[in-house]
């Protein structure tokens, strides 16, 4: 189940058969950061959306609290049919000496808050969603290349919902690490701004 990297920034041009769909919105894609020091007995922190960047480790706020990251997505696949479906996603920069990356299909989360809020709030309803989720892959992205996973087509049946979207969650193999450890992903937001491709899932027609 290992993943493929890809060198650039660009995606290639999807073929005669091949759909594409990219992220539609920026509550789409985003991450829920989660203080370390109360892992994994409760997760205590944020759903983060709106921002340039998906966190995956371990990072310090700005008050100097250790906040431990897991990197959202979902996808409108009403076009899909059947088949193995292919997630890539572009990895902006590595922090440190972080593990490698796990790659779930989890349950839909649903449209991410638009805003945060200042306090840390309880996140265990999308923090726990990988507790019924399925691996699908393992890599450990190269800072400015994209990446892809390959999700079986028995993953998607089971996790595609009746609205025809589904999941990803990304996390660190090893979540223990200290802090400063993580990787940074692209975004909604960061392939806006930048005029670039957003992360998107592929697949044969």
């Amino acid at each position: 189940m290992a993943g493929v990297l890809l060198p650039g920034c660009e995606k290639k041009t999807a073929g005669p058969t091949e759909k594409v769909a990219e992220i539609k919105t920026g509550t789409d894609d985003g991450c829920v950061s989660a203080l370390t020091h109360f892992l994994p007995d409760a997760a205590y922190g944020f759903v983060i959306s709106g921002f340039d960047r998906a966190s995956v480790g371990v990072a310090l706020s700005g008050g100097g609290d250790s906040l431990t990251g897991r990197a959202l997505y979902r996808f409108d696949i009403s076009d899909w049919n059947d088949g193995t479906i292919t997630f890539h996603c572009r990895c902006i920069s590595r922090t440190g000496a972080p593990d490698s990356i796990e790659v779930y299909v989890i349950d839909d989360f649903g449209s991410l808050p638009a805003s945060p809020g200042s306090d840390p709030q309880d996140v265990s309803a999308t923090w726990n969603l990988l507790n019924t989720g399925v691996k699908v892959g393992e890599i450990s992205p190269i800072a400015g290349n994209w990446f892809e996973i390959s999700i079986p087509n028995a993953v998607v049946q089971e996790k595609k919902t009746g609205e025809g979207y589904l999941a990803i969650m990304l996390k660190l193999s090893n979540e223990e690490i200290g802090a400063d450890n993580a990787y940074d992903l692209s975004t909604y937001e960061y392939a806006e701004s930048r005029h670039e491709n957003k992360p998107y899932l592929a697949w044969n027609e």
